[in-house]
């Protein structure tokens, strides 16, 4: 992370999963009080730098930006990608409790703020997220998702079609499974607990499965985002892009 610890103890404390604290080492704290105090502080980050960053958006945009730089999965993957999982101290399998990374990495960043106060750990954490995030595209994707695919779809003269069947439940207790289909091929599937969540889930889908498509490019250009598929692109037949969907 780019410092020096002044106190070790409270590093060794945010890696450490409760479930590495057996009863023969029940003196030993684990990482839960950590991880409360890392989840305040980070949100506290993430709203400090949206609210600088986007000095012209309102509340509901900047509350949007923050839930999907925070949520769980992006967590977990930042915390992968730093590769936090290799000094943990864990008994827990890793299929088992997928959020034990993303646990240890907040935990760590209330490490951090007890050890080097509030700049310092923004510092980082800012740096943390933009190495690894484009936080420009996250905006990008701040759009609804399935105008905007409804919209590809008519610029690329694409039939885009949203399948919605209910799975069950009654009341508020209802489950919705959600298909986006392109040219009658399925691109994305979501769910939710109504109609329009399990739409917008599956649009989401549909455009991670085409940007994960897109060919490389053989010459360095940038980061690809959505952006890029509004972009005319001519098709070769060893891999084509997105227009093939």
């Amino acid at each position: 992370m780019g410092l020096t610890p002044g106190d070790l103890a409270l590093y060794r404390q945010a890696l450490r999963h409760v479930s590495a604290v057996v009863d023969e080492r029940a003196d030993l704290p684990d990482n839960e009080r950590l991880e409360f105090l890392g989840d305040a502080i980070l949100d506290a980050i993430i709203g400090d730098m949206l609210f600088s960053t986007y000095p012209e958006k309102g509340e509901g945009f900047l509350t949007r930006m923050r839930s999907k730089l925070v949520s769980r999965a992006q967590l977990n993957a930042l915390a992968k990608q730093i590769q936090i999982e290799r000094v943990m101290e864990s008994n827990v399998a890793r299929s088992h409790e997928s959020s034990v990374p993303g646990n240890a990495l907040e935990a760590l960043i209330g490490a951090l703020f007890l050890d080097k106060g509030f700049v310092r750990t923004r510092k980082v954490v800012v740096k943390l997220l933009h190495v690894h995030f484009d936080i420009k595209e996250i905006e990008r994707e701040d759009r609804d998702g399935k105008s905007r695919l409804l919209e590809w779809g008519q610029k690329r003269r694409k039939k885009v079609e949203f399948v919605v069947r209910e799975e069950g439940g009654t009341g508020r207790g209802k489950h919705y499974v959600a298909e986006v289909r392109i040219n009658g091929t399925v691109r994305g599937t979501g769910q939710g607990q109504s109609k329009k969540v399990a739409e917008q889930d599956a649009a989401q889908s549909a455009f991670r499965s085409m940007r994960s498509r897109k060919p490389q490019p053989t010459k360095p250009s940038g980061s690809i985002g959505i952006a890029a598929m509004h972009a005319p692109k001519r098709p070769n037949r060893r891999n084509r892009s997105e227009d093939q969907c």
